[in-house]
């Protein structure tokens, strides 16, 4: 479920997208009001990267700009060799999006890029009071906590297809099929205990490390599947 710091930022966020996309509204219409100018649009989203929301300009028959925002927060475990990890991943990223519209009508090829704040952290969890690092069984007491964390690029290139149509009078519905690619996880792992001083340890958890890198250094790009739903003014 997300935690009380997504929520806020997600609820934050929609509120800015939404006086954004009501202040262009109010601006293109005082400049053209004859109606001809960008389609503004305002929605929540519903994607992979999260819950957020979406302010989209038409300009044209094959062109428009989107600006988002999605968060989310998951819990999940992880065994690696003998030790369990207990993961809490936050999703948390922005993205301005181009679309071109190459038939003039709903579909669409995207480029654009994010900020993406995504990171998992790790906790160790001990079985039966010990851990077993690389071959060698710890005492809990000796390794104490055992931390870790897999971050990523925090700017990504984005790209992907989609289409956007309309449902009902000012109502559109858009789905969006693509990747970010937030480049080779980097992963880190410390433990606090008294053992950790010592050079066979560290050099134990140094492979450890290395094994948590080797399990995650293949997904360089995270997929995005996302449903829209947004008013038009």
């Amino acid at each position: 479920m997300p935690n009380r710091r997504n929520a806020r930022r997600i609820l934050a966020a929609t509120v800015a997208l939404a006086t954004v996309s009501a202040a262009l509204a109010a601006q293109a219409q005082t400049a053209d009001p004859a109606g001809s100018g960008p389609l503004l649009s305002v929605g929540p989203v519903v994607s992979t990267l999260g819950l957020g929301a979406e302010v989209g300009a038409r300009f044209n028959d094959h062109f428009g700009l989107r600006l988002n925002a999605n968060g989310f927060s998951f819990s999940a475990n992880h065994t690696v060799r003998d030790v369990r990890y207990d993961g809490d991943a936050t999703l948390e990223s922005f993205g301005l999006l181009a679309d071109l519209h190459p038939f003039g009508g709903g579909w669409r090829v995207t480029a654009g890029a994010r900020l993406n704040l995504n990171e998992v952290d790790l906790k160790g969890t001990p079985q039966n009071a010990t851990y077993t690092i690389h071959g060698m069984t710890y005492t809990a007491s000796e390794v104490g906590s055992l931390n870790g964390k897999v971050a990523f690029n925090r700017f990504a290139p984005y790209v992907g297809v989609g289409y956007e149509g309309a449902v009902a009078d000012r109502w559109r519905f858009g789905v969006d099929l693509g990747a970010m690619y937030h480049g080779t996880p980097r992963v880190s792992l410390d433990a606090s205990g008294p053992v950790t001083t010592t050079p066979d340890f560290q050099n134990r958890l140094d492979a450890e490390r290395q094994e948590l890198r080797d399990d995650v250094k293949d997904y360089s790009w995270y997929p995005v599947l996302s449903l829209t739903v947004k008013y038009v003014f």
